[in-house]
């Protein structure tokens, strides 16, 4: 069954008695990440009408481009969807509305004209300030009723662009009037008419694109033309992974994966033996997918190394002498290893950057575990628990402030591994760089540091086998 979102706010505060019984699901103003969080297949619609600007970050065009490559169907108007659907028109977003069309063609430029300042939605998006765009439109009907000229109109217009978005109003007329040089009767005689006779082209276009889902018109029977999927650059697979969820116990909220795989990746002993048999699985396939090697009968090991060949970095038959660059990947410990696994240590901890691929997508698998999941989701609210009560005794405390050589030591011992071989460690468990397992440690630190006993605990419960 199709299911339709739309995000939507200050533009249209009673949309929840406008679309009551219609399924249309309704969503507060879009932001950074939220279209990843929607559960969407081919055919399903999204519309934006509202989205945030300041106080969270603004819808991405990627996230946009990656629902049109799916096959959803994402529609914008009014305010951000008519931003972005001038923005994306040429890529299969549908924009509806004159906002849009006036974007689109260059008649509106600057992103301001459709922000204001507002309340939150439990006072009902109280508008505190006046979108530009609604100004225009009542100046120019003031125009049109003669309560005042062209030229008027303009100079105001001129005069609010100037002022911060939340500083719009027609209260303030009086003063932007005299900012503009202006004679003050014509000025007071226009305000009485602005809060007289207001126009609001933002809810205009937003009811227009609500009577377009409530109708569903769409682009044919067969759902919109199939669209290219953007390149999933580092930048869309991150928002990807962050956006992840998993499902909770009854009556509990969704949970994000990215930080129940983390909680893995740090604690659980034997993570580095998932990990690698992962990767060399992953290794592996690819070999057979993208080179052709069908060989069958041979372990994933043997295939993952062939694979690194295929890829230039080494030739096979191993021969020591052509294999010098082992010693950065291994430890001292490690160089009395047969050659062939050296060579597959080596592998499994280089072939994150020299054999690129998402490993941290592949190892949520391990999320599909229900007693592995819960462990890592128990360790996980009680570090947040901890980190909360911490902040709440000391406001100040910022986690980022934690010196990294105290979360080093921690994952030095949590790790049994000395702090000099903590770089390759953390190779070995899917990170980038032990700056990278200090960045996602640096949350678990508090309880797991200060709560010893019930950290160890949880940590046994991780077992990834």
């Amino acid at each position: 069954m199709t299911r339709t979102y739309c995000f939507v706010g200050p533009s249209v505060p009673d949309a929840p008695d406008l679309t009551a019984g219609t399924g249309i699901e309704l969503l507060p103003p879009v932001a950074a990440g939220d279209l990843g969080r929607l559960e969407v297949r081919a055919g399903d619609v999204v519309a934006i009408i509202d989205g945030y600007f300041h106080q969270r970050g603004s819808v991405r065009h990627k996230e946009i481009l990656d629902l049109l490559g799916r096959g959803v169907r994402v529609l914008g108007a009014s305010s951000m969807g008519a931003l972005r659907a001038a923005e994306l028109d040429r890529f299969g977003m549908l924009g509806i509305g004159r906002i849009y069309a006036d974007f689109r063609d260059g008649r509106l430029e600057a992103d301001d004209e459709v922000t204001l300042l507002h309340s939150t939605s439990e006072e009902g998006y109280r508008p505190h300030s006046e979108p530009l765009v609604c100004m225009r439109a009542t100046f120019a009907a003031a125009v049109r009723d003669g309560v005042c000229d062209a030229h008027v109109a303009d100079r105001l217009i001129d005069a609010f662009s100037r002022r911060p978005f939340g500083s719009r109003s027609y209260n303030a007329l009086t003063q932007a009037g005299a900012e503009a040089g202006l004679e003050a009767t014509a000025v007071r005689a226009l305000r009485r008419y602005c809060l007289a006779h207001r126009q609001d082209p933002k809810r205009d276009d937003a009811l227009d694109l609500l009577d377009h889902l409530r109708t569903d018109a769409s682009s044919g029977p067969d759902g919109p033309p199939a669209r290219p999927a953007p390149h999933r650059t580092a930048f869309l697979y991150a928002w990807q992974l962050a956006a992840r969820t998993v499902p909770a116990a009854p009556g509990s909220p969704r949970a994000g994966a990215l930080g129940l795989l983390r909680a893995q990746q740090l604690f659980a002993r034997d993570y580095p033996v998932f990990y690698r048999g992962m990767t060399l699985r992953a290794l592996a396939s690819l070999c057979a997918t993208e080179c052709g090697d069908q060989a069958g009968g041979d372990t994933d090991a043997e295939r993952a190394l062939r694979h690194g060949e295929h890829g230039g970095l080494y030739r096979l038959p191993a021969d020591r002498a052509r294999l010098g660059f082992l010693s950065q990947w291994l430890t001292a410990g490690e160089t009395a290893l047969p050659l062939t696994e050296q060579l597959t240590v080596a592998l499994v901890r280089s072939c994150r950057t020299t054999l690129r691929h998402p490993w941290d997508e592949k190892a949520m698998s391990l999320l599909e575990e229900d007693p592995v999941r819960e462990a890592a989701r128990q360790l996980l609210d009680n570090a947040r628990e901890v980190n909360d009560r911490t902040k709440e005794r000391r406001p100040g405390l910022r986690l980022d402030a934690i010196p990294d050589h105290l979360v080093t030591e921690l994952l030095a011992e949590y790790w049994d591994t000395p702090v000099e071989e903590l770089e390759l460690a953390a190779l070995d468990r899917g990170f980038a760089s032990v700056a990278g397992a200090v960045a996602a440690a640096r949350p678990f630190y508090l309880f797991v540091r200060y709560n010893e006993a019930a950290a160890r605990s949880l940590a046994d419960s991780l077992s990834t086998n």
